[in-house]
């Protein structure tokens, strides 16, 4: 899923990926996170090249749900492009 946002001004594209873990015990859940990317320019719907979201260690942060990843996004690309 790809949404177009706006912030600062600035036209800014986030994708949002599944992102499966397996779990040693399938009934440990969640077994579905997801990733989001973020594009300056408006990315094909497979493009690879944006800026992943990453976590303090700067690991892929990873999310429980598609609004978490694009909230927590918005949020770091408005603190960035000020």
């Amino acid at each position: 899923m790809i949404e177009k946002q706006t912030i600062n001004g600035k036209d800014v594209w986030m994708k949002v990926d599944p992102y499966h873990v397996e779990r040693s015990n399938p009934n440990i859940i969640p077994t579905e996170y997801f990733t989001v990317t973020c594009f300056y320019e408006e990315p094909a719907p497979d493009a690879k090249d944006g800026d992943p979201i990453a976590d303090e260690d700067g690991e892929t942060k990873l999310f429980e749900s598609p609004v978490a990843a694009l909230a927590y996004a918005w949020k770091q690309v408005k603190n960035e492009t000020r």
